[in-house]
């Protein structure tokens, strides 16, 4: 019964942890511009920041070592007419780096403004990223070009 007790509260401990976006809500005080504001022909043609979390740095800008599990490149979203992205924030996409095969090896987050989860893990996200190859400017399935 014990294990039972303690699965059920591990599964629930992490049910909770869904709802929460995978980024801190100081991340701006240790999160790294490592692309700045450019038009996205994806995300809605938002105007997109790129950040990665300090574990994320090196490896976006180098382009050579492994991204740590748990690494985080976050975009910030911009509305399609704010071409300097100082407007207000619309949302944000977030890449977390997995241990698993799954999704690319990265954990997908799109979340709104007021910090609730838009989506986890959609299939749109991973689908769009597989084309991000080393040779189409990509790196471990990040798109963007530092």
């Amino acid at each position: 019964m014990r294990v039972v007790t303690c699965s059920l509260a591990i599964a629930l401990a992490l049910a909770a942890c869904a709802d929460e976006p995978r980024f801190p809500a100081d991340y701006a005080s240790t999160y790294t511009e490592v692309r700045d504001c450019r038009r996205s022909a994806d995300h809605d043609l938002h105007y997109i920041r790129v950040l990665a979390d300090p574990e994320a740095l090196a490896p976006y800008r180098d382009r050579t070592g492994d991204f740590p599990i748990g690494s985080i490149i976050l975009k910030e979203e911009y509305d399609f007419s704010d071409g300097d992205c100082t407007g207000e924030l619309l949302e944000w996409t977030v890449m977390q780096k997995t241990d698993s095969p799954a999704r690319l090896g990265w954990d997908w987050q799109r979340v709104n403004a007021d910090r609730s989860i838009k989506n986890d893990n959609s299939t749109l996200c991973s689908n769009c990223h597989s084309n991000c190859t080393p040779d189409m400017n990509g790196y471990d399935s990040t798109c963007a070009i530092p």
